[in-house]
């Protein structure tokens, strides 16, 4: 972006929510702690669950869903911010970046309300999703389109 180019404010509240969504995905990391160490936390879920499992089936699948939440979280505070940074940038791919990302996002959101995961720990999962939302709809108002046309006008 050229320095005297001015940042829309639709372009700066999507930055804003950009950033809020990757703090939220860290809240959301927080909130899988906090759980474990509340009541047993996801272990304790997982067995009543599926009582008929061995404690080695159960200690394996606790494993597995902390570590695909825990990449989720650390993956969208990086693609979030990422995002805040180019937006504000004039980068225009953060536009079709945003909108795949939120339509994941969503997805796998909903999928996590079919898996054996504590309640806490997929509604914390919606809330840098719902922050996207927000950003993305910034992105594509008629005044961000007009800026990321005229930064790439610039950059040619």
């Amino acid at each position: 972006m050229s320095p005297h180019q001015h940042l829309p404010a639709s372009v700066l509240r999507a930055s804003q929510a950009l950033r809020a969504a990757a703090v939220l995905a860290v809240v959301g990391a927080g909130v899988v702690v906090a759980d474990q160490a509340v009541d047993g936390g996801l272990g304790q879920h997982l067995h009543r669950a599926y009582p008929h499992r061995s404690a080695d089936q159960l200690a394996m699948a606790e494993s597995s869903i902390l570590t695909y939440l825990f990449t989720l979280a650390a993956f969208g505070t990086v693609l979030f911010a990422a995002m805040a940074w180019a937006g504000r940038r004039g980068r225009r791919w953060v536009r079709s970046v945003g909108g795949a990302t939120l339509v994941l996002g969503c997805a796998l959101a909903v999928y996590n309300f079919s898996q054996p995961h504590p309640l806490v720990m997929t509604l914390a999962g919606i809330l840098p999703c719902a922050a996207g939302l927000v950003a993305v709809a910034l992105l594509w108002t008629r005044e961000s389109s007009a800026f990321f046309t005229s930064a790439r006008a610039t950059t040619a």
